[in-house]
């Protein structure tokens, strides 16, 4: 039981980092981008207001003093490009196959791309060519890395004027595009645990419409099961009751019977004696109504319309007609079917 557990834990965490993976290759969720954007220059800040449009310049002030643009952005938040010195920018070539896992392929690689060990450095990556290999197969993944004093150095005095940071990206890239890189601290493990809770909901729901996928047809194949039960019960008390009737029958006279038979004295037993020899197994009745000559005859089959050649082979019964629409039902997926038929020699006028 143990060894079961632990093999369906594994299989759960590995579809749970696999949903993580693709969802990071596709963008899902899209990266936040701020409503300002700030661009570091060598000697200045120059901010624009982010639209649909492109960038829209509002003012450029010193680095040191951010009095200014805390005037121009108030509380909204900021996205800051770093200028190039800051950062160290490499390339990678993988394989096309590697792209639902280029973050753990980045991670194990990336010591040996930049100067900084991994716990004094933030990074990020992406595909600036899109997700499309090369004529090779190959995904060019650039791969974008600053110490974490660099950072600090760039962002205490936004923090310390009250403006939020909410993307570091680099001065380089489009400024009329939002950036596929954030440096900032904390966001890509924020974007991860954010991916992981979309992909375990996900899972959740899934698992819920399955449950629900195999549960209800099981109830419903239970419960048919339940009527037939109480159907074949119901049909082991009538032949026996019939049994009985036969032996009667036998000892009168058989011309009386034949003569009950044709009129109003035709026992109710003979006759589902007789329907339940000559109605196919995949029929099952739900009415049986004698009133005078008449007899309805109403319940669900397969083939309700092969059911009129049934009855019309009966020597008790002739006349077989439907008597209302014969149409499917939602829940066993048979038809259902209502049929008028007369006692043998007691036709309609």
């Amino acid at each position: 039981m143990t060894g079961l557990t632990t093999s369906i834990k594994r299989s759960y965490l590995a579809l749970l980092a696999e949903m993580v993976s693709w969802q990071a290759a596709a963008d899902i969720p899209h990266r936040n981008r701020g409503t300002y954007l700030v661009v570091e220059d060598t000697e200045k800040l120059t901010c624009y207001r982010t639209s649909r449009a492109g960038p829209v310049h509002k003012a450029e002030g010193p680095r040191d003093d951010l009095t200014w643009l805390s005037k121009i952005v108030g509380t909204q938040p900021v996205e800051l490009r770093l200028g190039a010195e800051r950062a160290v920018v490499r390339s990678l070539r993988l394989p096309a196959a590697s792209r639902h896992h280029i973050d753990a392929i980045v991670r194990h690689q990336l010591e040996q791309l930049v100067p900084w060990p991994a716990d004094k450095m933030a990074f990020d990556y992406d595909l600036p060519d899109g997700e499309a290999p090369n004529a090779a197969g190959q995904l060019q993944v650039r791969v974008v890395a600053v110490s974490l004093s660099a950072i600090r150095s760039a962002t205490e005095p936004f923090n310390a004027a009250g403006i939020k940071p909410v993307v570091v990206g680099l001065a380089a890239d489009p400024l009329s595009k939002s950036s596929t890189i954030n440096l900032l601290p904390g966001a890509k493990a924020a974007l991860s645990a954010r991916r992981s809770r979309i992909a375990l909901v996900s899972l959740y729901v899934l698992a819920a419409i399955g449950t629900t996928m195999i549960t209800v047809p099981g109830w419903r194949l239970y419960q048919e099961r339940q009527q037939a039960q109480r159907i074949d019960a119901s049909l082991s008390g009538l032949r026996a009751t019939i049994n009985k009737a036969r032996e009667k029958a036998e000892q009168a006279d058989s011309s009386s019977l034949k003569l009950a038979r044709k009129f109003d004295a035709v026992p109710m037993v003979l006759l589902m004696d007789e329907l339940s020899g000559i109605i196919p197994e995949t029929t099952f009745l739900s009415t049986l109504d004698v009133a005078d000559k008449d007899v309805r005859i109403a319940g669900f089959s397969s083939d309700a319309a092969g059911l009129i050649k049934v009855i019309e082979g009966s020597d008790m019964l002739e006349g077989a007609n439907f008597s209302a629409p014969v149409v499917r039902d939602g829940d066993n997926g048979k038809e259902r079917f209502e049929i008028l038929a007369h006692l043998a020699g007691a036709k309609a006028p």
